[in-house]
């Protein structure tokens, strides 16, 4: 029969499926950008106010309120430069994320930002950091697999609250003028 192709798909119904994928990795990707992202900053606000207050739940849709779009722009352009990065043999990628990763937590401090200073701030921030930054998150992987073990239950109350404050003490300490003398 014309058309028949991998055991029994035939075009059309590859086409469908190739279509169908498209469209989910298309609002996959808006709703990582329009909303994960600002979620995302307004967690890194909440825990960086959590450190010296009693935070408020608001605080995690802080960056809906103000400053949306850039904040919006500029996650989704950290998202795309990482991958982007990652195709070339993916360890560029990885230094990468790691050189952008401060980037919600200054965002959360200041969604104004301009891109250009969130990410030449977070770069210089990670300079000669990565390495320890990268020994600091090896040091979870323990708490990873026992929370996988629970099926998600532990990573939920304890791991994914204990790795976020540790990264919030991580940009504080990295924020530090006298740590940078060095």
């Amino acid at each position: 029969v014309f058309g028949e192709l991998f055991g029994g798909f035939s075009v059309m119904n590859t086409m469908i499926i190739l279509c169908l994928l498209c469209i989910i990795m298309i609002a996959t990707i808006v709703l990582r950008a329009f909303v994960t992202a600002p979620f995302e900053v307004g967690c890194r606000r909440w825990f960086l106010r959590h450190r010296t207050e009693d935070a408020k739940a608001g605080e995690l849709v802080y960056a809906f309120k103000k400053g949306y779009m850039n904040v919006v722009k500029i996650m989704f352009c950290r998202t795309l430069f990482t991958a982007l990065w990652s195709l070339l043999l993916i360890v560029p990628g990885i230094v990468k994320s790691y050189e952008y990763r401060m980037i919600p937590y200054l965002l959360a401090e200041n969604p104004e930002m301009s891109m250009q200073e969130a990410f030449g701030i977070s770069k210089e921030m990670m300079l000669g950091n990565k390495w320890d930054t990268f020994v600091l998150d090896l040091s979870f992987l323990g708490w990873h697999f026992l929370s996988a073990l629970t099926c998600g239950i532990l990573g939920i109350f304890y791991v994914n609250p204990y790795v976020q404050l540790t990264n919030t003490e991580l940009y504080v300490e990295l924020c530090n003028p006298a740590m940078n003398k060095d």
